[in-house]
C-alpha cells in the first residue's frame, strides 16, 4: 500500500513546499490541490510541471478537483467540459494518474434517478476528453443530504451505468462516515472501479453537524477505520491511501513537522487495519 498526502493537509504549502514537505516525511504519492497548481503555472510551465517531480521520491498521483460537475445546464456544462480538458491536460504534464471529480450540491429537490441518468450522461461526456490525455476520473461523492451523489452505493450505481474503464470511485472515509453507510457496502465494489481512498477520521458528533475543517488524523475520532480497512482488504485494493485534512491548528504549524506526524500516523493505522 502506497501513502498518499492530499495537499489540503498542508494548505500553506505551495505545490513545491509541498513536494519537498511529502517527500522528507517519507510519503510516497502526492495529491495536487488545483488552487496550488494555478498558483505554480503562473510563473512555470506544463514543463516545469514535469519536472518538479521528475528527481523526487513523492510521484504526482491525483489532481483534486473538478467540483460540481453534475445538474448543470448551459453554458455551466460547457465550463465543466472545459475544467475536465484543463485539469486531464495538467494531470498528464505532472505525470499524473488521475483527476477527482466531486458531484454538484442540490440546489432544490429532484430525483434520484435524474442525479443518476445526469450523472451518467456528463461523466460519458468527461471520459471522452479524460481518454485523449490517458487520465482516469474519480468520482467523489460527498456525505450529507444537500449533496446529489451522497453515499457509495449510488456513487458505484452511476459508476457502473458509465462503464468506462477510466470512470472509477474515490472513498473519503470522513464522508463515508458522515454518509451513515456500513462498511459493509465496500464489500459490493468491483476493486478495478476504486481508484482513491483518503483514509481520515471523524469526531463523535451527530453525522448532520459533521463539516470538512472537524476531520481527525486516523484513530482520532469515531470512524469505523478497522471494518473499512477490513472490507478494503477483503475486495483487494491494495493501490494507496492518502491523507486529507482541513484543520486551521495544523496550518499554523511548522509545515514539515504537520507532514512527518501526519505520514507516521497514517502508515501506523493502514499497517493495523491491513494487518
Amino acid at each position: 500500500m502506497q501513502i498518499g498526502l492530499n495537499g489540503s493537509t498542508t494548505d500553506p504549502c505551495t505545490l513545491e513546499q509541498d513536494v519537498k514537505v511529502a517527500e522528507q516525511a517519507g510519503f510516497d504519492l502526492l495529491e495536487m490541490r488545483t488552487y496550488k497548481l494555478e498558483a505554480f503555472l503562473k510563473d512555470h510551465s506544463l514543463e516545469d510541471l514535469g519536472r518538479l517531480f521528475k528527481n523526487s521520491t513523492a510521484r504526482p498521483d491525483a489532481v483534486n478537483a473538478i467540483e460540481f460537475f453534475n445538474l448543470k445546464q448551459g453554458n455551466e456544462r460547457q465550463e465543466v467540459l472545459e475544467d475536465t480538458k484543463k485539469w486531464c491536460e495538467i494531470a498528464q504534464a505532472a505525470g499524473s494518474s488521475y483527476v477527482v471529480a466531486v458531484p454538484s450540491m442540490l440546489e432544490e429537490k429532484t430525483t434520484k434517478q435524474v442525479i443518476i441518468d445526469d450523472s451518467v450522461r456528463m461523466l460519458r461526456e468527461m471520459s471522452d476528453i479524460a481518454s485523449q490525455y490517458g487520465i482516469k476520473l474519480a468520482v467523489e461523492f460527498i456525505g450529507g443530504e444537500d449533496s446529489s451523489v451522497n453515499n457509495l452505493e449510488l456513487a458505484n450505481n452511476i459508476i457502473e451505468q458509465v462503464d468506462r474503464d477510466n470512470i472509477g470511485l474515490a472513498i473519503d472515509v470522513f464522508h463515508f462516515h458522515k454518509s451513515g453507510s456500513p462498511a459493509s457496502v465496500i464489500s459490493k465494489l468491483n476493486v478495478e472501479n476504486l481508484f482513491i481512498v483518503q483514509f481520515n477520521d471523524a469526531p463523535d458528533e451527530s453525522l448532520s453537524n459533521l463539516e470538512d475543517n472537524m476531520r481527525l488524523l486516523p484513530d482520532e475520532g469515531v470512524a469505523s477505520l478497522d471494518e473499512i480497512g477490513r472490507e478494503l482488504k477483503n475486495i483487494g485494493y491494495d493501490r494507496m491511501t492518502s491523507l486529507e485534512l482541513f484543520r486551521e491548528e495544523y496550518w499554523e504549524m511548522d509545515q514539515q513537522t504537520v507532514a512527518d506526524f501526519s505520514y507516521r500516523r497514517l502508515k501506523s493505522t493502514i499497517d493495523r487495519v491491513y494487518s
